[in-house]
């Protein structure tokens, strides 16, 4: 092979750039105005709801659409107090009475309800019972009552035949446990109207978000409680021991919103110190750092502005895509990295400013632009998913990397003439760096890392060919905020579980009529009785008629006509239990048929809708269990769901977060291979088109193949599963990955020189920054909070390594083992 030479379209292009530069950067700069704030306004509207990552035409998206544009609110912040010993409840009980006071006092656009208990609910069913006693059981109650009289009757007048017989007991105890279940399905463990209990040591306080929230306005709740609690003097005012923490679905978001805000913000700063230090440490030149990090801090402005413009239109982040800001700098900066380890070799080696520009523009861009265009498309290989959260991520990320190189290569050159205009101003010589003095290791032992190598590789294949379905993360609770099972919300939320058997947040059908809701409860009452597995996973089934009774005309009648059965002989016959028991099932004297506007306000949630309906849904209450933290069983139930809400004319609409999560499970399953596959499938494109099919096309992506099964492999063995979050890890790793093995093979090729020690040499140490830049960007999510970014980061640093070492390691030293098979072949020929 014999060294190329730069060409005259590149010396043209430097020269305008050189004579345009401060044109060109006038204009940069006055782009980043807008720029910066339109990428500001995306960060502030920060979502970590987990809908913003599917389709907005999802079925569940949909129905959660639904439900807030019919629903008053269903969103509920639980204030648990841990009192430490069951002496402390009644201090922990008086601690809520004068929290809820202040509560009360709230806007009502922030609370819809406030509640310390049932005790307001058991009053009203005790005064209205007979109304929400089936009207058959009422019947039975007189029908018992009207045999005890005709007995007293008969006996009376001495028509009875039988003077042995004894009278017909009036009990009713069959029919007690079905009027206490009424109130508002399981009690957990309460043993009173309130919401505490001694045996477990806990009281608690539901508070009801006024509509449906965003994050600011949970954040908002939150922060007021918090002050109203601090004001009354904290738990230990109270009682020495006490704790107060949170629950519910307004500290979940305020917990991985605050999450997700301070690791994007401590990893940004980690980013760009972490990535500053290591390019003084490589170049000895501070001016490097102006050089290269105020171009890349523009393109990734310029990014998130193009992303937020039409056709574009994205207009808010989610947790996927809320770090792309320190991925687009840890991944775009490599392609400055390489143009300026080109011109700072040369001018080390005595070269003027312009000369050694051109020959840096004309040696980086081949490599550079294959590995922008690799990147580019394993990004744009997202973007074909359904996956909201993969799209985006893939549009941001592929604009993030085309513009870092249009950037590099057009605001460098003019940049690096002004900072180097003088013989002091030039990088100085240094000492070979580690790449360079690894050199001679790999070419001594080449022979020997082959034969490593395809070991490995075909251990790490064998291991891949095993992988199935039980690789991907199903258990949702293992991607939250770190600290929430200790110390945070799924801490406190087992309590609050615990205390009321049942989760707060139900499953909602949405349904169309009153009529189809009435059909939907009954399948799913019979569904309960034979379905075992349905069963377990379901606390109760409410609907509109379990709070506005039917036939209530009729119930009336009959409890009018028991009243005037109930004759002093009667009552005298009774226990004192017994009349206690029917006074109560009587309820009060004055009954009347009841309307929606009678019922308390927490028989109304999600029925009363917002245009004055009422009855048109059916509340799934699910049981705590942790199977629904699992794909499996997960899947499952919301299959049954969806199924029960296909067995009407038109299917009613399954809503809340359980149909999220398992549409998220479904959409990674379906989305998953599609993208990797056309990641792959666009890198293997660009680098033959850039290489246009020389026979080191088949190097670079044998290099590649080997990274990415080592990540596999590496993956599986350490354990780390595929979640909806570092699933993105593997098609950034082929366009990521495959840059490494580009710029060193096209190095190779443009120094014609067929031993590949020298291009290792002259490359392999800005490849290798390319590198370590791209891990401080992914590192810096390891310290994350949020588990799922924290999971992403360790894939994609593991992804990182692996493709690095195959590029500096394993391909040089197989093209060393095959020069010398084929030199000793020769001389034994000869």
């Amino acid at each position: 092979m014999s060294p190329e030479a730069p060409t005259l379209r590149v010396r043209s292009y430097v020269a305008w750039t050189l004579r345009h530069g401060r044109a060109l950067w006038v204009v940069a700069l006055l782009l980043a105005v807008p720029a910066t704030f339109r990428m500001v306004t995306l960060y502030a509207h920060l979502r970590s709801e987990i809908e913003q990552l599917l389709p907005r035409e999802e079925a569940s998206v949909l129905a959660i659409d639904e439900l807030r544009s019919r629903m008053q609110g269903l969103q509920f912040l639980g204030v648990v107090v841990d009192t430490g010993t069951a002496e402390n409840v009644p201090a922990g009980d008086r601690l809520i009475d004068d929290l809820a006071a202040r509560i009360r006092a709230y806007p009502p656009g922030m609370v819809r309800a406030v509640r310390t208990g049932t005790t307001e609910e058991r009053r009203f069913l005790e005064e209205n019972a007979p109304l929400y006693v089936d009207l058959a059981d009422l019947q039975t109650v007189r029908a018992r009552i009207e045999a005890r009289r005709d007995y007293d009757v008969s006996h009376a007048m001495g028509a009875s035949l039988d003077d042995d017989d004894k009278p017909p007991a009036v009990d009713f105890s069959d029919l007690k446990a079905r009027y206490e279940s009424k109130l508002s399905g399981t009690q957990g463990k309460l043993k009173s109207d309130r919401f505490s209990s001694a045996e477990l040591h806990t009281t608690l306080l539901i508070v009801e978000a006024g509509g449906f929230s965003t994050g600011d306005a949970h954040k908002a709740l939150l922060q007021r409680v918090k002050g109203d609690l601090a004001a009354l003097g904290g738990p230990g005012r109270y009682a020495p021991g006490m704790r107060v923490g949170f629950s519910g679905d307004v500290a979940i978001s305020v917990e991985e919103v605050s999450a997700l805000v301070a690791d994007l913000s401590l990893s940004s700063v980690l980013v760009i110190v972490a990535v500053i230090a290591v390019i003084v440490v490589y170049y000895r030149w501070w001016r490097s750092v102006v050089v290269l990090v105020v171009p890349l801090l523009l393109a990734t402005a310029y990014a998130f502005a193009i992303a937020s413009l039409p056709p574009f239109r994205v207009t808010e982040l989610n947790s996927n895509t809320a770090f792309l800001g320190s991925i687009i700098v840890g991944n775009g900066i490599n392609f400055g990295i390489i143009l300026l380890a080109r011109y700072v070799e040369e001018r080390r080696a005595a070269v003027p400013v312009e000369e050694a520009l051109v020959t840096a523009v004309w040696s980086a861009r081949p490599g550079t632009l294959s590995a922008a265009l690799a990147a580019g498309a394993s990004y744009a290989a997202l973007v074909i998913t359904e996956f909201r959260g993969f799209r985006q991520f893939g549009l941001i990320g592929g604009i993030g990397m085309v513009l870092s190189w249009l950037v590099a290569f057009l605001l460098m050159p003019s940049l690096v003439a002004w900072l180097d205009h003088s013989p002091e101003t030039a990088p100085r010589p240094r000492a070979p760096g580690v790449v360079a003095r690894m050199v001679p290791w790999v070419s001594r032992f080449a022979v020997p890392i082959t034969v490593a190598a395809t070991l490995l590789t075909a251990g790490a294949a064998w291991r891949v060919h095993t992988w199935d379905a039980s690789q991907l993360e199903y258990d949702f609770s293992k991607l939250r905020r770190a600290d929430t099972w200790r110390t945070g919300e799924g801490y406190w939320g087992r309590y609050m579980d615990a205390l009321l058997g049942q989760y707060l947040m139900p499953t909602v059908l949405l349904a169309d009529s009153p009529e189809q809701a009435r059909a939907l409860v009954a399948a799913a009452r019979e569904r309960r009785l034979k379905d075992p597995a349905f069963a377990d996973m379901v606390s109760s089934i409410r609907s509109g008629e379990d709070v506005l009774p039917p036939d209530e005309p009729a119930k009336i009648a009959v409890v009018e006509a028991i009243r005037r059965d109930l004759t002093p002989r009667i009552r005298h016959a009774l226990s004192a239990d017994d009349a206690r028991q029917v006074d109560r099932l009587l309820g009060k004297k004055d009954l009347r048929p009841l309307t929606v506007a009678d019922l308390p306000l927490t028989f109304t949630e999600a029925m009363l809708e917002k245009d004055g309906s009422f009855g048109r849904t059916v509340l799934i209450y699910p049981r705590p269990n942790h199977g629904l933290w699992e794909g499996g069983p997960l899947l499952s139930f919301v299959a049954s769901l969806r199924s029960l809400a296909a067995t009407t004319s038109r299917p009613a609409r399954v809503a809340g977060s359980l149909p999220l999560s398992a549409d998220i499970i479904s959409s990674i399953e379906r989305d998953g291979l599609r993208a990797s596959v056309a990641a792959f499938l666009g890198v293997v494109g660009v680098v033959v088109v850039v290489f246009r099919g020389h026979k080191t096309t088949a190097l670079v992506l044998g290099a590649l193949v080997i990274g990415v099964l080592y990540l596999f492999a590496g993956s599986m063995v350490l354990g780390v599963k595929i979640n909806f979050a570092n699933f993105i890890a593997f098609p950034i790793t082929f366009g990521i990955g495959v840059d490494y093995a580009v710029n060193v093979i096209s190095r190779y090729v443009q120094r014609g020189d067929p031993d590949p020690s020298a291009a290792v040499r002259s490359a392999g140490g800005a490849v290798a920054l390319c590198s370590l830049t791209t891990i401080l960007g992914y590192s810096s999510l390891l310290i994350a909070q949020n588990r799922a970014l924290y999971l992403f980061g360790l894939l994609a640093v593991l992804g990182e390594i692996c493709c690095l070492s195959t590029a500096l390691i394993t391909l040089p030293a197989v093209l060393i083992a095959v020069r010398r098979c084929r030199f000793a072949r020769a001389a034994s020929s000869t």
